[in-house]
């Protein structure tokens, strides 16, 4: 599986998903996905947040809380809709950025990043963006962790302004989309998807325009197209599948059909977030 070592400048730190029930989040995240804490949990029965970490990323799995940005009079609510928390190195640099566009931003306290302040604020397609400092020096310099958020996917009415507010706020950089040569039917057009890249395997953020007939065309149950989804690497993507099957959840096998060198599968969480499980196989 490949390793989550950063480039310079950021990383994908946090992914965090509403859900309706924790214990059947934790359940599925943990039992059946295999995103297994690299250290003892400190979920308890019955909480309102369970989180799991692979040593130097995390994810959190919450119940809705309509009063939060009320209560801590701020004007992001990150308790109620996905986010992605994105590590950065000059996260004055950032601030600033964002002030000089205008962009309302709250800084809120996110526990499950060590109770790092984090920077919150839409990007331009209205999806929920989470601005921290790095956490580390590195990414799982150790060595390669059990799993690690591959990548983000986010929804884009306009890919290229979406992808300007990233490079120009944040310093991210675009990539080239790294398809394989029998890939599925749907565009790369950088106006169509985009990537701002981590590393040469379609690491990091993707951005994508939404496509009403990518999952009907493709023959799949699910349509990745559409609402964004955390992308989660694994080491078996076959095991996996073997205990959605013995769980009698649906999914889609989408095979190596977007990304080279990956086996790709889609599935809905008991809460019906949409989230991908992959693995490197070449």
């Amino acid at each position: 599986m490949t390793t989550a070592n950063r480039t310079p400048g950021w990383a994908i730190g946090h992914v965090g998903l509403c859900v309706h029930d924790t214990e059947a989040a934790w359940t599925f995240y943990e039992g059946v996905v295999g995103l297994a804490p690299s250290h003892a949990s400190s979920r308890r029965p019955g909480a309102a947040t369970v989180a799991t970490d692979n040593g130097a990323q995390s994810a959190s799995f919450y119940s809705a809380v309509p009063g939060f940005a009320r209560d801590r009079q701020c004007l992001h609510n990150p308790r109620v809709m996905k986010f992605v928390s994105i590590e950065v190195d000059d996260l004055d640099g950032v601030a600033s950025r964002l002030a000089k566009l205008g962009v309302p931003c709250s800084e809120i306290v996110i526990p499950e990043r060590d109770d790092a302040v984090q920077l919150f604020c839409f990007d331009p397609s209205m999806n929920l963006i989470g601005f921290g400092r790095h956490a580390a020096a590195g990414v799982a310099s150790a060595g390669d962790p059990a799993w690690l958020i591959h990548h983000v996917n986010l929804q884009a009415h306009d890919v290229r302004d979406t992808i300007g507010f990233f490079t120009g706020v944040a310093d991210m950089r675009e990539g080239t989309w790294m398809a394989p040569p029998e890939m599925g039917d749907f565009s790369i057009d950088p106006k169509q998807l985009a990537v701002l890249t981590l590393g040469s395997d379609n690491r990091g953020l993707h951005i994508i325009r939404p496509d009403a007939g990518f999952g009907y065309r493709n023959g799949f149950a699910h349509n990745p197209s559409i609402g964004g989804h955390p992308a989660f690497a694994v080491p078996d993507i076959q095991a996996v599948m073997r205990r959605l099957r013995d769980a009698d959840v649906v999914f889609s096998d989408a095979g190596t059909y977007a990304m080279t060198g990956y086996h790709q599968v889609y599935v809905y969480d008991p809460s019906y977030n949409l989230i991908e499980i992959n693995q490197k196989v070449a």
